[in-house]
């Protein structure tokens, strides 16, 4: 018996790890593609780059990653889970960096992320602190979601890309997109309405079952939720906050590395290009967004106006900047503490 379920396991895990690696593969096609099929604009671009440029672009894109942990920090708050900035900032940073390294991308560096804390915290709040990720991840979606929904009608004219078939024209593809903000918007919202949900047959005995098979869990997650509910302030700023200080910060890296190549682009073009671009790259066929997501910024820098070789060169760069700032992330976790983090009825007022 043992030795089956070790065997179940050992197959579990190569699973995982062949998924991760093809996908790690796909990556690495879709950027050797994109280099091979212009390496001389490409190589002219990187020449005469100015590379001063680099120093800026780092700055934003981590200051995005801060203000992500500190949203996480204010989330896990309300759940009465207190953490030091620094604490919310090294346990952000290995999130991210087991997002590129480990199976599962993004999901996975969310699973790292609530062991982590979850080990900090005191046995009684370790649920919270687990659930205060996943509200993290949904707060950061629908502030994704929103500006893509309100830019989708006036970006349509970017979404006539020549390498698409002609039945995916740009006013289809804006539709296509409109609607899988709309249902990961409703998706997310639908979280909180699980006491609604609760009244329909069947859905309570079940409930009640796998909270008596959890040992209390799932009782603790939708008191969690039941939490959020009432504070729907908090998550009103969160998310309001959470677009110009998570999301368009991520775009304010790229008019710098366009500027490096010697580019002028209107800021609604690298606007668009950057959101949809973070929109493809939460596929989960991507490790990281890379791959999907250079090819998206790419199409739609080009559809504005700026030369393919200078697009590319400027998205590559990008991803560059992003998988350094990930790998950073390992440091936090080598040097991490490992402080244990207290409730907010055990620690004393700050």
């Amino acid at each position: 018996m043992v030795a089956k379920g070790m065997e179940t396991k050992v197959k579990s895990l190569l699973g995982n790890w062949l998924r991760f690696a093809l996908k790690f593969g796909i990556a690495a096609a879709v950027v050797i593609w994109l280099v091979w099929s212009n390496s001389g604009q490409i190589i002219k671009s990187f020449r005469t780059f100015n590379y001063w440029w680099l120093i800026p672009a780092f700055f934003f894109y981590a200051l995005h990653i801060a203000v992500a942990a500190w949203r996480w920090r204010v989330l896990a708050g309300v759940l009465g889970v207190k953490m030091s900035g620094m604490e919310a900032f090294s346990l952000t940073m290995q999130g991210y960096f087991f997002s590129l390294v480990i199976p599962g991308g993004a999901v996975g560096g969310d699973v790292i992320k609530m062991t982590a804390v979850s080990r900090r915290l005191q046995s009684g709040s370790r649920t919270e602190g687990a659930f205060s990720v996943l509200m993290d991840r949904i707060v950061g979606m629908l502030a994704l979601f929103i500006p893509v929904l309100l830019m989708i009608y006036p970006a349509k004219k970017l979404l006539y890309i020549p390498e698409l078939p002609e039945y995916l024209n740009g006013t289809v593809l804006a539709w296509l997109i409109a609607a899988v903000c709309l249902a990961g918007s409703a998706a997310g919202i639908a979280v909180f309405f699980h006491r609604t949900f609760e009244m329909i047959p069947g859905v309570k005995p079940l409930l009640d079952f796998l909270d008596k098979s959890t040992g209390g869990m799932v009782n603790r997650v939708l008191g969690a939720t039941d939490v959020y509910g009432g504070n729907w302030q908090t998550l009103v700023k969160m998310v309001l906050a959470s677009v110009p200080g998570v999301h368009l910060l991520t775009v304010v890296p790229m008019y710098f590395l366009l500027a490096g190549t010697g580019s002028s682009c209107d800021w609604f073009t690298v606007l668009a290009a950057l959101m949809i671009g973070n929109l493809v790259g939460l596929i989960p066929l991507f490790p990281g967004g890379i791959g999907g997501r250079d090819v998206t910024v790419i199409a739609l820098l080009v559809a504005g106006g700026v030369t393919a070789g200078n697009a590319e060169t400027a998205q590559l760069l990008y991803t560059g900047v992003m998988m350094l700032c990930y790998m950073a992330g390992g440091m936090f976790f080598v040097f991490d503490p490992g402080r244990k983090l207290k409730s907010a009825g055990e620690m004393s007022d700050e």
